[in-house]
């Protein structure tokens, strides 16, 4: 795909555009962003124009509510916090700014990250695009919807158990976790320390890609051809399916299917690591380390947070410090085992087993905890393997499902090479 030419006008129309389509269509656009960077729009316009050459230059980008943007204040997507109006962008931010992309606004999200549902008390919640009266996924939610509303043509998100493809898979769009340290959370409010990555959704790889180049950490990354074309893509046996609803079993069938035919090496075994890994207490992570992280906010405003997260990070108060300790012990040698299994080799899965749930429905308690288990249970498994994964769009039935495909730590080029391959593939 050939990037867009810049043309400052067309860009200057495209905002404003947007920008009116918000205000004269609140009922379709709202809850998506928190705030809009309306009073630096010309700023920023006025240093794109300068800019000689950038990646990015012409593409509008939104960004979740956890990066500090300069001017602006950080929230979270939560009432609790107070914070002060940020000084200068957070490391990553910079660098899309460098590369000329037009910051928009910061989009919603679920308070400090912690859903895989995208549901917010305290700003609402964005409506699903394509699954009337739906949940949009999360925890980057605002950012999915403006994709998949041609409102941005890049997300920035985080993706702690799968918040950039949980949503990308419910609205239909792409969504990319990279490897945790190759692009820098300095800036970035955090939810686990362990598992955190900034992740990006957009409509297609190619724009994920470009993202990415310019964020990445130019000295943190492997060195690969971006295609092996006797990499296989390997189905698990024993992980992956449980609770999967049939119309997705049968895409996700018919994907494979395509893939095989059109000469990738699609198999199917048992992979001997995820018989531990589905063994792991995996909520352990985000329960302590957000607890830790929020600790005199979690002790003194309970009233002001979200009564679905404050319950998540009751659950650090249930955890030895012995248990916390081995968990990151039996992680490292499971990250080890995990990627001298997979190698150069990637796993192929549903990016999630359902549809995305009734937001009405998931008002009741035990139902939300319920369809938030199910929608991080495959996407967590990048971030505990510290790999890096992509949620592919694909319709078979005018439903659109997500396609996954994980690499192993730091092989987040191939994975991008590869997957513009299944990508064209998937779009016949």
């Amino acid at each position: 795909m050939k990037k867009k030419e810049f043309n400052p006008e067309i860009l200057i129309d495209n905002v404003f555009s947007i920008l009116t389509k918000i205000q004269s269509n609140p009922e379709k656009f709202e809850n998506i962003f928190t705030e809009l960077f309306e009073e630096d729009f010309q700023i920023q316009l006025n240093e794109i124009n300068q800019l000689k050459n950038g990646l990015l230059k012409g593409l509008i980008i939104s960004v979740k509510d956890l990066f500090d943007v300069k001017g602006y204040k950080t929230r979270g997507g939560s009432k609790f916090l107070n914070p002060d109006i940020c000084l200068k962008d957070a490391e990553c931010i910079s660098l899309i700014r460098t590369a000329g992309g037009l910051l928009i606004g910061h989009t919603n999200m679920t308070e400090l990250a912690y859903s895989g549902l995208g549901i917010n008390p305290h700003y609402g919640t964005p409506l699903n695009p394509i699954y009337k009266g739906a949940i949009p996924g999360g925890s980057t939610s605002g950012g999915a919807v403006s994709i998949s509303l041609d409102i941005s043509d890049i997300t920035i998100g985080t993706d702690t158990g799968g918040s950039t493809r949980i949503p990308a898979a419910f609205t239909g769009i792409t969504g990319f976790k990279p490897t945790q340290d190759v692009i820098s959370r300095k800036g970035v409010l955090v939810l686990s320390s362990s598992l955190d990555s900034v992740g990006l959704m957009a409509k297609n790889v190619e724009l994920c890609r470009l993202g990415y180049e310019v964020m990445k950490n130019k000295t943190n990354i492997k060195k690969t051809n971006l295609y092996d074309k006797e990499a296989n893509l390997i189905i698990p046996t024993n992980f992956g399916f449980e609770d999967i609803e049939p119309q997705i079993k049968s895409s996700f069938d018919t994907a494979k299917q395509k893939l095989a035919e059109n000469g990738f090496n699609v198999v199917e075994i048992h992979v001997p690591a995820l018989d531990l890994y589905k063994k792991v207490p995996l909520w352990q992570f985000a329960a302590v380390e957000s607890q830790t992280e929020y600790f005199e906010a979690y002790n003194d405003k309970k009233n002001l947070m979200d009564p679905n997260i404050l319950r998540r990070m009751d659950r650090a108060n249930d955890v030895l410090a012995v248990e916390y300790n081995l968990l990151l012990n039996i992680r490292e040698k499971l990250i080890k085992e995990f990627n001298n299994f997979l190698k150069n080799n990637f796993l192929l899965l549903p990016t999630v087993t359902i549809y995305p749930p009734l937001l009405e429905d998931c008002k009741d308690e035990p139902y939300y905890d319920e369809v938030n288990l199910i929608s991080l249970r495959n996407t967590t498994l990048a971030n505990y393997m510290n790999g890096c994964s992509i949620s592919l769009p694909y319709s078979n039935d005018d439903k659109p499902i997500g396609i996954m495909l994980n690499g192993t730590t730091k092989n987040d080029e191939k994975l991008l090479g590869i997957s513009a391959k299944v990508e064209t593939v998937l779009s016949k």
